[in-house]
């Protein structure tokens, strides 16, 4: 299921439509309503901030393998004209805000025919005529903020991912020179046996046994290069 199918919740559709599958559903976008107020001049967006909008259109449909057509208040774009497509997102223009109403319009009618459309504006009057039409819709903030969030958890994840692939490394790191497992040997694993010494177990040789000399000078004997700390009494 879509990131968007997850949000508008099959119920949205109504009873009729709910047994269309999600090809034959397609997501109209208001698309100037992306573009920053402030950068905007009076109702429209710049052609650059039209293409930024839709190049982000595009990688989102592409990666939710959705359908999606956008309307923008402005001039065609030289990439994609009037009902053409960029890189699968068709686009269309009006020239003004009112055009660009009646635009969305003529497209809830002509689309819904065949398939469920779902609208995406912050036009709350442009909403209120598609839902008449039969068209839910929801707001662009509150698609903008979902996608922001989804894409922050997609990074958390990643991030999570490289940290534990990392991991391995930091431990080589923080041990010391010259560590290094005991190398595998068939038998070095196991419990001793009756008898068995632990430097027997492991291959070691045992150091032999001191035999008493009789001719050796006795432990306690003082060498005569040392002093005494002590002089005796």
């Amino acid at each position: 299921m879509s990131f968007l199918s997850q949000l508008f919740g099959t119920r949205r559709l109504g009873a009729r439509k709910r047994a269309r599958s999600p090809e034959e559903r397609v997501y109209l976008v208001d698309a100037t309503g992306l573009v920053d107020p402030r950068q905007r001049i009076g109702d429209q967006a710049s052609p650059r901030d039209n293409f930024a909008v839709l190049r982000l259109l595009a990688q989102f449909a592409g990666r939710e393998a959705i359908e999606i057509q956008a309307v923008f208040t402005g001039r065609p774009l030289r990439e994609a004209g009037d009902g053409q497509e960029f890189r699968g997102v068709r686009a269309f223009y009006a020239e003004s805000s009112a055009a660009t109403r009646a635009r969305i319009k003529e497209l809830i009618r002509k689309l819904s025919a065949n398939k469920d459309v779902l609208l995406l504006t912050a036009d709350q009057a442009l909403e209120r005529e598609a839902k008449d039409l039969g068209a839910p819709c929801m707001r662009l903030a509150t698609f903008r903020k979902s996608f922001e969030e989804r894409d922050e958890r997609e990074r958390d994840r990643d991030r999570g991912s490289r940290e534990r692939a990392a991991r391995p490394d930091e431990r080589r790191e923080r041990e010391p020179p010259g560590f290094a497992e005991a190398p595998s040997r068939p038998g070095f694993a196991g419990a001793l046996r009756p008898g068995e010494s632990a430097l027997a177990k492991h291959g070691a040789r045992a150091a032999p046994e001191e035999k008493p000399d009789e001719e050796a000078e006795p432990r306690d004997q003082k060498s005569p290069g040392v002093l005494d700390l002590i002089d005796p009494i």
